[in-house]
């Protein structure tokens, strides 16, 4: 008995000693040519004692008995610049990592590591200026992001979110349907589910931030290797799954219930799979009563995938993302609180969204690789709209569509290190259309339905381009590129220079200078606007060139102590071969994108033109030692000329926006079996209120309809947008599990932030339509 208890004491001993670890491996290549790097050290620099391990002959190394927490990772290589990953978290799952390293310019020969390399730095290093690479822990902390990339990017210095309705992304008073959306190479379809041809934005994300990677942001002057954007770039990379064990989660909230799954294919050849599914749940909340902005119910799901194949020299992915939704608003069931009512008209509204694709990049000798991508697209809308009578009764159709683009996408690069001081990288971008597109509308006046689109057929986008590097010293950084862009549509082809500089005057200080001209091609369905004249079918809009932008941006970043960085970028954005109206209006497309409206006059010609400027403070200090703050603020213009020539504020003209994020983590002590965390997160948010169009009320009175003063087109701003978010979040770590717990309490204040204001001439009354109120929103997530 003495010897049973003595060894139930012994092991209880030991159980409560016992540390939780995990493994951290991964691998190291040169980040220019895709060689792995052989002998480089790799180390845990805060356990006692230091963990670490050397790379191999495929660059890959292994850290075992990890203790759970966060951890600095130093990785060296002599010739090259070190990296410093601060606050890795290690928890229940292994911790992959797909490192890459930079050789130096400057000869060394020992390792010298002389600051952190902190979160936030660019991805791309073609980009010096307007970028900053997001993580997809972000994305779940920072309040009121509901896990949703687009959401998050809303805090970022330059970008305005106003809008509780949709993740639109207004960068530097540019339309959202200027922002470029990018996945592994390949430029995709608006990733939004609810989402109409010509938009970027949507109410719900098709993006889940469970399969992302870390990945870059762009708000102006991005690289050569980009086109057919104006505002901004989204360059989202998706994770490789596990190649040693089978692992999966499960999360259920307010984006719907989930599960993921993600393990090896070929543990020999490391081959990898990662899968995610997502449904809606938001059914599940309207019986619960929370009121998310409409009392219709939209349905939804979505998946994606990722297939990695390792080979000798080279790398195979096959990746898909899709995505189905639908939503009924009917009139009956909806009021003038409801953020998408319309008044006797019901609304059937269906979407279906699909990527699939695949890469392949193979190493050329020991300087330089190639990588060849291809991807096949679909974006469907079937669109219904009804009238109906006092009653709701005796629907009427006055809208139809049942319209298809698809897009046969392919990339193709070769990148080459010349030096540490040169490289230059080369490819060619296509799109391939097809197109079937199909709309129509009731016009009462011809008692008959006037046909909009009836078009099948296709065209070609293509985008050559070139980029070249140039380092002269260690602080010193010259990319130089080019971009062509041309549409077989209407045999319009331009020429885009891009030009960036960044000068690392001393360990602290960065000046850095943008340059970039950048061009669009308008809204796929605006080139096919058809009309009937005298028996001819006639397409107004087929010849609208280009919408163009020259972009010059002036940067200055200084470190603090404390992991502090402030950052201040000025701007400037002249727009032209804007399409504008032949005749007198205020119609610019530059405000297209500002609603869910996407009617466009018949008749346009590109002789528009606008300007952005602004300038814009970031002061932020990383995630260290559990706390972590944001704060960004920008002021700017953003004004339009018409073609009555007269200048006006754009419809995205908010003149200020501020956000401040900042959260704590607080660390318990480890127990028996499980290491627990609670975080606490909030967001202050106060925007400039968004633009609009006087009603003129006697003339709206004596019509019976609601009548704007154009000659005062968006003089006026509705009340600023202001609201506060709280997150609290409980993590519970253990040895084969990890569950987390969070609660999203969003306008904790419940201020009525206006959506929008119409004014009811029948009855003489102003009708006013306020954003979401206080929405509380819980999540749970489970890793097993």
């Amino acid at each position: 008995m003495k010897t049973f208890l003595a060894i139930i004491f012994v092991f209880s001993v030991l159980l409560v000693n016992a540390q939780l670890t995990q493994t951290v491996r991964g691998t190291l290549k040169d980040k220019q040519t895709f060689q792995p790097l052989i002998g480089a050290r790799v180390v845990v620099t805060d356990t006692d004692p230091v963990i670490g391990s050397v790379t191999d002959i495929d660059g890959k190394f292994r850290l075992e008995e990890v203790p759970v927490g966060r951890h600095q990772i130093v990785i060296s290589y002599v010739g090259y610049e070190p990296i410093v990953l601060n606050n890795v978290d290690v928890g229940s799952h292994e911790v992959v990592l797909n490192l890459e390293m930079t050789e130096s310019v400057k000869m060394m020969d020992a390792v010298e590591v002389k600051a952190n390399k902190e979160k936030g730095e660019q991805i791309n290093k073609m980009a010096t200026v307007s970028v900053r690479q997001f993580s997809v822990e972000e994305s779940s902390r920072f309040a009121g992001s509901f896990n949703d990339v687009a959401r998050m990017a809303q805090n970022f210095a330059g970008v305005q979110g106003a809008d509780d309705s949709r993740n639109d992304i207004v960068i530097r008073g540019n339309s959202p349907t200027g922002v470029l959306f990018r996945m592994e190479g390949i430029d995709i379809p608006n990733p939004n589910h609810f989402a109409r041809f010509g938009t970027t934005g949507g109410p719900v994300s098709m993006l889940n931030n469970n399969v992302l990677a870390n990945s870059d942001f762009m708000t102006g002057a991005f690289p050569a290797e980009y086109g057919n954007a104006i505002a901004g770039v989204f360059d989202l990379k998706m994770r490789t799954g596990n190649n040693e064990k089978h692992e999966f989660m499960f999360q259920f909230g307010f984006n719907g219930a989930e599960l993921m799954a993600e393990g090896p294919i070929n543990r020999e050849s490391g081959a990898s799979y990662l899968v995610n599914y997502r449904y809606s749940t938001l059914k599940l909340f309207q019986l619960m009563g929370i009121n998310f902005g409409s009392t219709a119910l939209p349905n939804y799901q979505d998946a994606a995938f990722k297939l990695n194949f390792p080979s000798k020299g080279g790398l195979t992915t096959v990746f898909g993302m899709g995505g189905l939704s639908d939503i009924q608003i009917l009139s009956e069931n909806v009021d003038s609180t409801d953020l998408f009512a319309l008044d006797n008209s019901n609304t059937y509204f269906n979407s279906r969204v699909g990527v699939v694709g695949g890469s392949h990049r193979q190493r050329i000798g020991k300087k330089s690789y190639i990588n060849i991508s291809a991807a096949l697209q679909g974006n469907l809308n079937l669109i219904n709209n009804d009238t109906v009578d006092a009653d709701f009764n005796n629907p009427f159709m006055t809208y139809h569509s049942n319209s298809l683009i698809g897009k046969f996408a392919s990339d193709i690069f070769y990148n080459r290190k010349i030096n540490a001081k040169n490289m230059f990288k080369v490819g060619f971008h296509s799109d391939v259309f097809f197109l079937n597109l199909n709309d129509s509308i009731w016009i009462s006046g011809m008692n008959n339905y006037e046909i909009l689109r009836n078009f099948e057929g296709n065209t070609l986008l293509l985008q050559p381009y070139a980029q070249y590097r140039y380092r002269p010293n260690e602080k010193i950084t010259l990319n130089f590129g080019a971009h062509m862009q041309g549409l077989t549509l209407n045999d319009e082809y331009f020429f885009e220079p891009r030009f960036g500089m960044a000068w690392q005057v001393s360990d602290k200080d960065k000046i850095t200078v943008g340059y970039g001209l950048h061009s669009q091609m308008q809204p796929m369905e605006i080139y096919f606007k058809q009309l009937e004249v005298n028996g001819e079918t006639i397409y107004p809009t087929r010849d609208l060139k280009f919408t163009k932008s020259h972009h010059m941006v002036l940067g200055y970043q200084h470190r603090f102590k404390f992991g502090i960085l402030a950052k201040m970028e000025a701007y400037y954005q002249h727009v032209y071969d804007v399409p504008i109206t032949e005749d007198s209006s205020t119609f610019s497309m530059v405000n297209f994108g500002a609603d869910f409206n996407t009617t466009v006059p018949n008749y346009l010609v590109s002789e528009g033109t606008a300007r952005n400027y602004g300038v814009e403070l970031t002061l932020e200090k990383f995630l260290d030692k559990g706390f972590y703050f944001l704060i960004t603020t920008s002021l700017y213009e953003s004004k339009y000329t018409a073609s009555n020539g007269v200048e006006y504020n754009s419809a995205f003209n908010g003149n200020f926006t501020f956000n401040s994020l900042a959260g704590y983590e607080f660390r318990f002590k480890e127990g028996k079996r499980f290491k627990n965390s609670l975080t606490l997160d909030a967001k202050f948010t106060y925007n400039g209120g968004k633009r609009y169009t006087p009603v003129l009320v006697e003339e709206s009175l004596a019509a019976g309809y609601e009548i704007r003063d154009w000659s005062k087109t968006n003089t006026e701003r509705y009340p600023d947008f202001i609201k506060l978010n709280f997150r609290v979040g409980f993590k519970m770590v253990g040895k084969r599990i990890t569950q987390e717990w969070a609660a999203d309490l969003t306008n904790i204040t419940n201020r009525q932030n206006v959506f929008v204001q119409e004014f009811d001439a029948k009855n003489g009354v102003w009708n006013t339509t306020y954003q979401t109120g206080f929405l509380p929103i819980v999540q749970y997530r489970i890793y097993f």
